[in-house]
Formats: structure tokens, C-alpha cells, sequence
């Protein structure tokens, strides 16, 4: 049984169709990727799952969790799912982290949030260990402005991963990181679904899908044009779209 099913999801941002009729499920212990140029409508896909769209959005279709259409959740019933049971890591970390706060305090508000616990912050040390943050007891104490681009990307995966949440979205966790770092939270990626926890991660880069992914979905001005394992997809794709994002990925190897 899927652990997430979309069926024939569409969203509209006022007037514009951004989402058309999408259809796919999650599997436990996956890391599902969903590729396409920017505008192509990916993010979308992960904010139509945790409910976090702008009020001129409209939405319409299923997103099954838990045997619930997340569609039809009130906000304090989505409130209960985000981080606890489903985690999120955005594009532009510098964007989401408080330069007024800690990274500590930060991480922190999130397990006191979700999490009954004795001792908060050696809890979330160690999730930020797990995160493949080096020095994670000195850099509890560190804002923001002290980490490079990489070290803001892990801590927003150890923010994620905090509530130990059966799924996590990444949303171009890699973009503008060079290549030494990309690989690194490419390997934590693999690592979560090794812990179990099964991954939806948003890129514009074959590149990526090959060094982590299961299975691809390739996204076009809203729409699936196709869908399958990822070796399948290298090997023999159907669309000439794909063609161009494979030879892309393969020109700047």
C-alpha cells in the first residue's frame, strides 16, 4: 500500500492552471524525484501537499496520507502533520532561518512543538549530528550568518527531520551549493531512506536523480509526461523533453 497517494490533483493561482490532473503515489523507503525546468510547476507539488499555498490558490483533487485527503484537513489538523509527520526542506535556507535567533533555538522550537521531551537540546544535537553538521554542540549556539550556504542546508534537513516524520520534501535542496557539498546532502538523502523515511525531492538536474533517486517523475508546464524507475527512464525514454534534461545532465559531467 502507498504511503502517499496524489490522484488527479489540479491548482489554480488565480486564473492560471499550474497543475494539471497529476497522479502519483510514494512508497515506503523511496526517494521519489520529480524533474523539470523552472516554472514547470514541481514546488507547487510540494506545497499542495502540506497545504501551504497562498489564499488566490485553488485546489481540487486527492492527496491521501494516513487514509485522510489532506486537501480537506482544517489548518489545525495540517498544523498536527507538518514536521511531526511530514518534514520540509526548502529551496533558499537563508530564507527560512531567523538571523535574529539560533540555530539551536530554532531546531528547538520545533521539538518542543511536536516532541514530549526531557532533555531538548541534546535531542536535537543529535539530530543535527545526523544531518552531517560537524561540531554540532558548538554550532547549536551559532546564528545563522556564522554557516556557510551547506551547513544552512543541513540544518534545515535537521529541522525536517526532527519530528522523525514518515516523509520528507526537498525542494531543490542542492541548488546553488557547489559540487563536494551537493554530494553530501545528496548521501543524507539516502541515509533518511535507509532510516526508513521515504523522500520527494524537487530538481531541475537528471545529474541528481541519478545519483539518488528510485523512481523519476518528468514535469512540463504542469503535466506528467512521464513516469518510472530511474534506470528505466535513462535508459529508454519516451518523451523528447526528457532527452534534452538527460543530455543536459550528461553535457556537464
Amino acid at each position: 500500500m502507498a504511503l502517499l497517494e496524489v490522484k488527479d490533483l489540479n491548482l489554480w493561482y488565480g486564473e492560471k492552471h499550474t497543475l494539471r490532473d497529476i497522479n502519483f503515489s510514494l512508497q515506503e523507503r523511496e526517494i521519489l524525484c520529480i524533474v523539470g525546468e523552472s516554472g514547470s510547476g514541481k514546488s507547487s507539488i510540494l506545497y499542495s501537499i502540506l497545504q501551504l499555498l497562498p489564499k488566490n490558490a485553488k485546489v481540487s483533487g486527492e492527496i491521501i496520507f494516513e487514509g485522510k485527503n489532506l486537501i480537506n484537513l482544517s489548518e489545525k489538523e495540517m498544523r498536527s502533520i507538518r514536521s511531526s509527520k511530514i518534514g520540509i526542506v526548502f529551496q533558499e535556507p537563508s530564507a527560512y532561518l531567523d538571523p535574529l535567533f539560533t540555530v539551536g533555538s530554532q531546531l528547538s522550537e520545533t521539538a518542543i512543538a511536536h516532541l514530549s521531551l526531557r532533555n531538548v537540546k541534546d535531542y536535537v544535537v543529535d539530530k543535527m549530528k545526523k544531518a552531517g553538521i560537524p561540531s554540532a554542540e558548538k554550532r547549536y549556539y551559532a546564528y545563522p550568518h556564522h554557516l556557510s550556504g551547506g551547513l544552512k542546508q543541513r540544518v534545515c534537513i535537521a529541522n525536517a527531520i526532527m519530528c522523525n516524520p514518515k516523509i520528507v520534501l526537498a525542494d531543490e535542496p542542492t541548488t546553488a551549493l557547489d559540487v563536494s557539498v551537493q554530494k553530501r546532502i545528496l548521501s543524507l538523502l539516502r541515509r533518511m531512506k535507509e532510516d526508513g523515511t521515504s523522500v520527494i525531492l524537487v530538481t531541475h538536474d537528471f545529474g541528481v536523480v541519478a545519483e539518488c533517486g528510485d523512481r523519476v517523475i518528468v514535469l512540463k508546464d504542469g503535466e506528467i509526461l512521464e513516469e518510472g524507475d530511474v534506470f528505466k527512464i535513462f535508459d529508454s525514454p519516451r518523451h523528447s523533453y526528457t532527452k534534452m534534461l538527460i543530455k543536459s545532465a550528461v553535457d556537464m559531467v
